[in-house]
């Protein structure tokens, strides 16, 4: 089945409303903009329920009232804080149109996508197919896929075998993405007077030797032409009251990205192992903070043969698979559901978390039809 006209102007007003309700993360607004998308879905005859709490819903929508098909459509309604106001030629909320382009916080990361979304699961009921679509919008993606977390808890998406994640991808196909593996590196050491050092012991000096260690040597790693090799960075670090007190504690925080042959567990291991050999054990701790594992979808799944085809068949181009260095919610959906997915989605990953953000509205009109395109697949 097929026919049903794309609706831009819907589509558009309804990016501008979500650009306009604030769900910066932190602290997390997301009940104001989970109303908006809830009140247009409904008020267009898509069938919605909320799973997790008020104040941070997840949103779960069916193009048949309340029945799960194959494939879930989903994209998260979190985005950053839009920070100082002066670095934004444009309004961070004001969703302008400028020579073909939507500007505002949000509009590629991803509530542009979100619109995409949006307008596809309309424009499918409308089509009245046999097979249900699903889309899912999910709080608190920013900051580790808590929300996603909360709807695998939840079981309401059991039995949903393909999803196609959102995020902006410029339209390419990505099948899989890095883990994630957040840790804090602690060290005590021993307060004394800035002017006696040697009756003290400096934690911050521990700590640079610790990190000096922790990275010095290559991590095991399975070598991948997807994944790419693993990156291990110094995000922050925390030590010391006073220039005159020698600091008895010091704490690092590292951002690691997994990749195939890697898990939190083995790196954790390594971490503590090297620390032992070189005799800190004693005054350094490594400390988890939030973790998720690299996921990979088989280059000859169904979902990614068909998001192929989809794509070069909507914009010309043949998209070359490859898999993502940043998170999505595809790193809980996957594992602890069983959902295999790809990553597609309007906009670019480069404008994410950028100062006038923007998305390129004719970008938004293929990704509709791509989208489309893979429901009408399953059905």
């Amino acid at each position: 089945m097929g026919g049903c006209l794309l609706n831009e102007k819907r589509m558009l007003t309804f990016l501008r409303d979500i650009i306009a309700t604030n769900s910066e993360n932190p602290p997390g607004r997301e009940a104001a903009v989970a109303k908006v998308i809830r009140q247009h879905m409904e008020s267009n005859g898509i069938a919605c329920k909320s799973v997790g709490p008020s104040a941070r819903p997840n949103l779960i929508m069916s193009t048949h009232d309340w029945e799960l098909g194959p494939l879930v459509i989903h994209g998260h309604m979190d985005t950053i804080p839009v920070g100082p106001r002066e670095s934004w030629t444009y309004d961070p909320f004001g969703g302008e149109l400028v020579d073909g382009k939507i500007y505002g916080r949000g509009s590629s990361d991803m509530k542009g996508p979100l619109s995409a979304v949006a307008e596809s699961m309309l424009l499918y009921a409308d089509e009245k197919h046999d097979t249900p679509l699903v889309m899912l919008v999910t709080s608190d993606e920013e900051s580790g896929c808590l929300g996603a977390e909360e709807v695998a808890k939840n079981g309401i998406l059991q039995g949903v075998k393909y999803g196609v994640c959102a995020e902006p991808t410029e339209l390419n196909v990505l099948v899989g993405e890095r883990g994630m593996f957040w840790s804090k590196v602690v060290t005590k050491g021993k307060a004394a007077h800035g002017s006696r050092p040697e009756e003290g012991l400096n934690a911050i000096e521990l700590c640079i030797k610790a990190l000096q260690i922790l990275k010095e040597k290559d991590y095991p790693y399975e070598e991948d032409t997807m994944m790419g090799r693993y990156t291990l960075g110094v995000g922050m670090i925390r030590g010391g009251i006073k220039i005159n007190v020698v600091p008895d504690r010091c704490q690092a925080h590292l951002d690691m990205r997994l990749v195939k042959g890697q898990t939190i567990e083995s790196v954790t291991a390594e971490m503590k192992s090297r620390l032992a050999e070189a005799g800190l054990s004693d005054y350094v701790e490594i400390e988890y903070i939030h973790g998720k594992p690299a996921v990979i979808t088989p280059i000859d799944s169904e979902i990614v043969t068909i998001s192929l085809e989809a794509v070069e068949s909507v914009t010309g181009n043949k998209p070359t698979p490859t898999a993502a260095t940043y998170g999505t919610d595809c790193s809980v959906l996957q594992p602890k559901i069983g959902i295999t997915n790809v990553i597609c989605g309007p906009g670019s990953i480069t404008q994410a978390h950028q100062s006038n953000e923007y998305i390129r509205v004719d970008q938004l009109l293929q990704s509709v039809d791509v989208y489309l395109k893979i429901a009408h697949k399953f059905d």
